[in-house]
């Protein structure tokens, strides 16, 4: 019988899309590692400081990329019971996240021309980069509508693209051009993705054009609750770019930025396990929410799941990271080795436990509690960075975002356990 279930189980996995969503994002992490790579190789380590520390000021200015309209589509879009609903919400969605990102674009050209990074060098490239949050928005919105509209084959196609596109652009641009290349580069991947992804909708066009935007109730919920998401994964991902940041201001040193940012790339990047279940699974917990029972059967056993197959993976790169970091970044990286080590486990917490409690706690539309989850997380985060990094440099900086992971993953894990009692 338990047999029968798990068979049933595999086949509502397949028949749903969930495999083409995780070879994608697998595909599509295998590319954006190989993108880190290519990057290591074709300029030196002191431009790959400054490139690191300008898309770390790039990645602080798009915590608030478009109000939070990206998880505010995808919750009500998933939840629509028409067609009609669901292109109601695209249109908003589109209209405040584009003009939102339009005054985020003139801030940064502003922040570049009258500041200076403590990195060398940083100021220009990211200057280079302001236009990167208008296609950056209308690109995700277009993506998170083909999620939540059950388009999976064709979201996973569209993802892959995007990576693909920017991965060549590194690759000729880069060996070319240098920085300026890989900037061209990211840019051309969001506008052939994003046009591609246009293709896709087109039979919605004519209907899209006729309807209107959500009446004011519905503005006011679906703003409510992309603010409060935003805030929340603003206040989440600076677990992720705090410390590279401080490192520029404390250290000041683009070489030391550089090896730190080397030792998150595979750890981090490995958090596309957990993302990816939940970038399958997070459409469908939101529309069974009222469904307890099936909440916590089903999160449990995700749980079981990940704890098992994450477990082996850190334990992997933990034994092994001096030959993984020597063979993929060269010899001049081997002073990563320990805050590699340090983030390996870090990614066992996080993508077991942190991760997916955290999506399904907004799935419930409980958002207010990743909310202060995440202002204990992150005020811990500011604190330990802070003492840390001037005491032991990256070493320091690895070691508070694991802690925080830690503390997230508590917080969260015990909540989410009491609700669906």
């Amino acid at each position: 019988m338990h047999k029968v279930k798990e068979n049933k189980d595999l086949l509502f996995l397949v028949r749903n899309g969930f495999f083409h969503i995780f070879s994608a994002n697998v595909i599509n992490k295998i590319i954006q590692f190989g993108i880190s790579v290519i990057i290591v190789r074709v300029i030196t380590k002191e431009a790959f400081g400054m490139w690191s520390y300008a898309n770390n000021i790039l990645s602080f200015f798009l915590l608030v990329e478009g109000l939070g309209v990206v998880p505010g589509l995808l919750q009500f879009a998933s939840s629509s019971k028409t067609k009609e609903e669901k292109l109601s919400y695209l249109k908003y969605a589109l209209l405040v996240g584009i003009l939102f990102n339009l005054g985020l674009a003139i801030v940064i050209l502003l922040f570049t021309t009258f500041f200076q990074l403590p990195v060398r060098g940083s100021t220009e490239i990211l200057r280079y980069l302001f236009l990167i949050p208008l296609v950056h928005v209308f690109f995700n919105i277009l993506q998170i509508f083909l999620r939540s509209d059950l388009r999976n084959k064709q979201f996973s196609l569209v993802t892959v693209i995007n990576t693909l596109t920017f991965f060549f652009g590194v690759l000729i641009g880069g060996y070319l051009f240098g920085i300026l290349g890989i900037v061209w580069g990211r840019y051309l991947s969001y506008i052939i993705s994003s046009f591609i992804a246009l293709r896709f909708v087109k039979d919605y066009y004519k209907t899209f054009v006729n309807v209107k935007i959500p009446n004011k109730e519905q503005r006011q919920d679906f703003l409510k609750f992309s603010i409060v998401s935003m805030l929340t994964n603003t206040i989440s991902q600076m677990l992720y770019l705090l410390d590279t940041f401080l490192i520029g201001i404390i250290i000041q040193s683009g070489t030391v930025v550089a090896s730190y940012k080397t030792a998150t790339l595979i750890p981090f990047a490995l958090n596309f396990i957990p993302s990816s279940v939940m970038t399958f699974a997070y459409p469908y917990f939101a529309k069974h929410k009222d469904d307890k029972n099936l909440v916590k059967n089903y999160f449990l056993k995700l749980q079981k799941y990940l704890l098992l197959f994450n477990l082996v993976i850190s334990i992997l790169l933990i034994v092994f990271a001096p030959f993984v970091i020597r063979v993929i970044f060269g010899p001049e990286y081997l002073d990563s080795v320990l805050p590699f080590r340090i983030l390996s486990f870090g990614y066992l917490i996080a993508g077991t436990f942190r991760i997916p409690a955290g999506n399904i706690i907004a799935s419930l539309k409980k958002v207010k509690v990743n909310f202060y989850n995440s202002i204990i997380s992150g005020g811990a985060n500011i604190v330990l960075d802070i003492i840390l990094i001037k005491n032991y440099g990256s070493v320091g900086a690895a070691v508070a975002t694991v802690a925080v992971f830690v503390v997230s993953s508590f917080v969260s894990n015990i909540y989410l356990r009491k609700y669906l009692k």
